[in-house]
């Protein structure tokens, strides 16, 4: 597989036809539209914003009455069930449009006055814990004495001694009392009564003892009065509660609906932004843009019907940059989409890494994971995941990608006899037997052996990197570059292989001069040909070695999983037939979890440094055609 070629297009269309030819460009989802690159200079007017603005408000009215639908009437809904699918007419259908905003708005207006009803009931509740210090005290607490006395309620620091504010009020006045209500961790609640001529002195005494007036303006009757009334206030705001939440369950009969509209509205919201990049007059309008070489006779035919003149081009040569990236590829390259990515898309000047990586991911990721159990769980988690949830665009990708690596997985188990690690052995000696699978290569015994193997793979992945780097130069017409970045690698491999086996050192020794002169070539004097040639010599050997050496992980990682597996299976074992099952199901999902992370990080780190170093280009940016997206449903396809 390859990146697609791409096609710069160019189209001027009426301004009547303008929404009509948005549609159409949106059902065939295969033109990127971008601003004129010289609109400056053609003094021609933007769309106006208003539809965007309307079209983005809508969507939130829509996307808000559905999270309130969520909130108080939540959707039962089966494990793992794929989204309802729709036609790709239908979100483009805005008939129902005035009926689902009237739904929305009334959804939002009935979570308004639920919020109105919940801060009345905080209000209350606050009340109520106000008044609870005060429900000893049998007395009005808008009491403020009489003709003569005065009444204050006030507090003072848990931390003070009673018998202090005691002291120190009987000394500034004898008509003066504190009588005590409560007590909390924070506060001692008091009640003061005294003349009101010696108010004045009462107060004086007391302040520099922490005494803190508190008052009830708004609070007729007692506080027990208070909280009675703030109970019933509480009832009535329950049952106007329920009344409202069960209005917005009446209502949930609309939630497909607001969902499928939430879905249109994002689309008319990608159309106008889409619009917003037009130039145009009062009578026409012009765009740019991009389109795969491969649809170029389907946008041909959709245009036939449209008032327009366009053309497309070559892209520029020398700004591969400007070109989007847009990969081409089938059921088994797919999944490696997931990697690029999270990476980063090659340049339009470069190669497709996936079916680059398609023989070398999985393999990896099998090797360290290898085990007939595991593989056979995770390829049928990927099916049941792909069967049942029915998933698009990365979650496909993802599925596909445990499938693969599940079957990669399990034809390393049967390598190496690992189903569940040696639990088949233990099993079959609960009832007496002698079983053992058959092992082709035995992870504890061979590790020498497996670790000339896995080095020895890393030696041609990292080879394969290099020969693509050579055949991108010579695309680009650097015949010298692309000799001399393959020929010293394979010179120098190929003269060490001959040393060890005793035949001659003079191929490597050439190599060495080859490398030397390819990383030094560039310089001008010969002074620093030699310098820049040693110091290339010295970063060859380093790297090629690190990169090597980084694949020793397979074996690693292999053998990490064996030995967990059998050391679960050996202390189940220990305590009979039942407690190896728990210990079976408890070690053996916590070793599939830490291996799979594990095994998934390893064998992605090995593509992203080792062999991407080698020959990736990367910086392109992701071909965004104006298509439908969606977040509610499915587009059915043809």
């Amino acid at each position: 597989m390859a990146i697609e070629k791409m096609k710069k297009l160019r189209i001027i269309a009426v301004s009547a036809q303008r929404e009509e030819l948005l549609r159409e460009l949106m059902l065939l989802g295969c033109v990127e539209i971008n601003e004129p690159q010289d609109a400056e200079g053609m003094g021609l007017a933007r769309i106006d914003g208003g539809e965007l603005a309307e079209a983005r408000s809508r969507h939130a009215a829509v996307t808000n009455a559905i999270s309130i639908l969520e909130r108080y009437a939540p959707e039962k809904k089966k494990l793992l069930a794929p989204k309802p699918e729709a036609e790709a007419d239908a979100l483009l259908d805005e008939s129902r449009m005035a009926e689902d905003m009237a739904t929305a708005e009334r959804l939002i207006g009935l979570d308004a006055e639920l919020r109105r009803v919940a801060a009345e009931e905080s209000r209350e509740l606050s009340g109520m814990e106000a008044m609870s210090p005060w429900t000893s005290l049998d007395l009005p607490l808008d009491c403020e004495g009489t003709e003569r006395s005065a009444a204050l309620f006030g507090s003072f620091p848990a931390k003070l001694d009673m018998a202090e504010a005691d002291g120190a009020l009987a000394a500034a006045l004898e008509e003066a009392q504190l009588f005590r209500v409560s007590e909390d961790k924070n506060l001692h609640y008091v009640l003061l009564v005294c003349l009101k001529d010696g108010l004045e002195d009462a107060l004086l005494a007391l302040r520099p003892l922490g005494f803190s007036i508190m008052s009830f303006p708004e609070t007729k009757g007692t506080a027990m009065d208070t909280i009675r009334a703030s109970q019933d206030r509480l009832t009535e705001l329950a049952e106007k509660k329920a009344g409202l939440v069960a209005k917005i369950g009446e209502l949930a009969a609309f939630r497909e609906g607001l969902k499928l509209r939430a879905d249109a509205l994002s689309t008319r919201i990608a159309r106008a932004e889409a619009a917003q990049k037009l130039i145009c007059t009062q009578t026409a309008f012009v765009f740019e843009g991009w389109v795969p070489a491969a649809d170029e006779a389907k946008l041909a035919e959709g245009l036939e019907k449209y008032d327009c003149a366009w053309e497309t081009e070559e892209p520029d040569p020398e700004k591969p940059e400007e070109v989007p990236i847009k990969l081409r590829s089938n059921a088994l390259t797919e999944p490696m989409t997931i990697m690029t990515e999270m990476y980063s898309l090659p340049a339009y000047n470069s190669v497709d890494p996936n079916p680059l990586m398609l023989p070398f991911f999985p393999l990896f990721f099998g090797i360290m994971f290898a085990d007939m159990g595991y593989g056979l769980i995770l390829f049928l988690a990927g099916l049941f995941m792909r069967l049942k949830m029915k998933p698009r665009g990365t979650m496909k990708h993802f599925s596909g990608l445990m499938m693969l690596g599940g079957v990669f997985a399990f034809i390393f188990g049967a390598l190496t006899g690992g189903f569940f690690g040696d639990s088949l052995t233990w099993i079959a000696g609960f009832f007496g037997k002698e079983f053992a699978l058959p092992v082709l290569i035995n992870p504890m015994e061979d590790t020498t052996a497996i670790l000339i193997a896995s080095l020895a793979l890393g030696v041609i992945q990292l080879f394969t990197g290099v020969i693509v780097n050579g055949v991108l130069l010579m695309k680009d017409g650097k015949r010298a570059d692309a000799f001399w970045a393959v020929a010293p690698v394979f010179v120098i491999f190929a003269g060490l292989g001959l040393g060890v086996l005793g035949v001659t050192w003079l191929a490597a020794i050439a190599g060495v001069l080859m490398v030397i002169y390819a990383e030094g070539r560039a310089s001008g004097s010969i002074g620093g040909k030699i310098g820049s040639g040693l110091y290339g010599l010295y970063n060859f050997a380093s790297g090629w070695f690190g990169d090597i050496l980084s694949y020793s992980r397979l074996m690693a990682l292999m053998l990490a999983g064996s030995v967990v597996a059998q050391v679960f299976n050996s202390l189940g074992a220990m305590g009979g037939p039942l407690l190896f099952a728990v210990v079976f199901i408890i070690g053996h999902v916590l070793n599939i979890a830490l291996n799979l992370i594990g095994c998934f990080v390893h064998a992605l780190r090995l593509q992203y440094l080792e062999f991407f170093g080698k020959f990736y280009r990367e910086g392109g940016k992701a071909f965004a055609p104006l298509k439908i997206k969606t977040k509610y449903v499915n587009i059915k396809e043809d």
